[in-house]
């Protein structure tokens, strides 16, 4: 018994290690309290699917729960491999976070590279009414975050601040298969990193006003085959698999179809 015990005791620690940060979920454990802390500078990203919508009324449910668990089982353990923490999901919403609970210089680094490969992943889950590749979108912020526990059934640990909103609004009004970054995230992503970014310029976005925002295009520093942790097929694919990662992209397909289609006027 005083075994089994031990069992189902290792298994309730590791659930609530997975539902909490480690450190955190120690303190719990110990009867502590948790207190609220400010973090001066950290990354967030959204990520979610533009066309979840239009798929929810024509599926049967268990194909949703499905779809999502595919989805997002490839999001953690990519989470785990760039050591970014998850924060929760809402709906086809998947919410993370680099630099919290434990500090680091390279928090927008660890999310950039963690967008790249997400994106990348997302590809390999097939649209149920499509059944073409499922593209996703994301929008990334860095700045001053305040983390804490918030309830006593069921607590979680919670990001509230400008720059969650900000990280939202930048996923939102992104294109679809696109990574949306903010000025500060383009900023901080580079002060430790190597990436490229592509300039939107200014967008109009909601409740912020007009800001200078640029789409993050590849890392310089790491393929994305390091990134998802998966062999290259030699035969097929180019050596950083960034030739495959912006083949993908929604507007640069739809921008080609609408090219191969349009008829060219001439005046003699």
């Amino acid at each position: 018994m005083a075994k089994d015990l031990e069992v189902e005791k290792g298994k309730t620690d590791a659930l609530l290690r997975e539902m909490l940060p480690p450190s955190v979920a120690q303190q719990l454990k110990q009867g502590l309290s948790v207190d609220a802390r400010e973090y001066e500078e950290a990354t967030v990203m959204f990520t979610d699917v533009p066309t979840f919508q239009q798929i929810v009324p024509l599926c049967q449910p268990k194909d949703i729960v499905h779809l999502l668990n595919e989805l997002f089982t490839k999001f953690d353990r990519l989470i785990g491999i760039q050591k970014a923490y998850k924060v929760e999901t809402v709906g086809d919403s998947y919410m993370s976070v680099g630099g919290i609970p434990d500090t680091v210089d390279d928090h927008c680094e660890v999310i950039c590279h963690l967008a790249l490969g997400m994106v990348m992943e997302a590809r390999t889950v097939c649209d149920p009414i499509t059944n073409t590749p499922l593209h996703i979108r994301a929008g990334i912020h860095s700045g001053p975050v305040v983390a804490g526990v918030v309830g006593a059934k069921m607590p979680r640990y919670c990001l509230f601040g400008d720059t969650v909103n900000t990280a939202s609004r930048m996923e939102s009004h992104s294109p679809i298969g696109r990574i949306h970054c903010s000025e500060n995230a383009k900023k901080c992503a580079e002060s430790t990193g190597r990436f490229e970014f592509e300039p939107r310029g200014k967008v109009q976005i909601k409740g912020k006003g007009e800001m200078n925002t640029y789409f993050l295009l590849r890392s310089f520093k790491r393929s994305i085959w390091e990134i998802i942790d998966r062999r290259r097929d030699e035969n097929c694919n180019s050596i950083d698999g960034y030739n495959e990662l912006r083949e993908g992209y929604v507007d640069d397909v739809i921008n080609k179809i609408t090219q191969r289609n349009s008829k060219t006027c001439t005046i003699s």
